[in-house]
């Protein structure tokens, strides 16, 4: 649903459900529920989003192993 919003109205329409990664060039989408979910992203040229990677969030903290694979996954895009 959240995705399919961002994708009719933009990416204001997810600001409750979006946080930017600190010190990096990534935003996190937050999907809340039974079992909460992550997908990292970037924003690319202003309109764009890339989704980089997916997974199901079961620490308060964003791993480090899924910020590596997005992060990846990025440098992969950008080469």
């Amino acid at each position: 649903m959240i995705i399919k919003n961002i994708n009719e109205f933009g990416l204001i329409s997810a600001i409750p459900h979006l946080k930017k990664l600190s010190g990096l060039p990534l935003w996190e989408i937050r999907i809340l529920g039974k079992e909460s979910a992550r997908i990292l992203y970037v924003n690319k040229d202003g309109e764009k989003i890339v989704l980089l990677h997916a997974f199901k969030k079961k620490t308060n903290k964003t791993p480090k192993k899924e910020i590596n694979i997005a992060v990846g996954r990025l440098n992969e895009l950008l080469s």
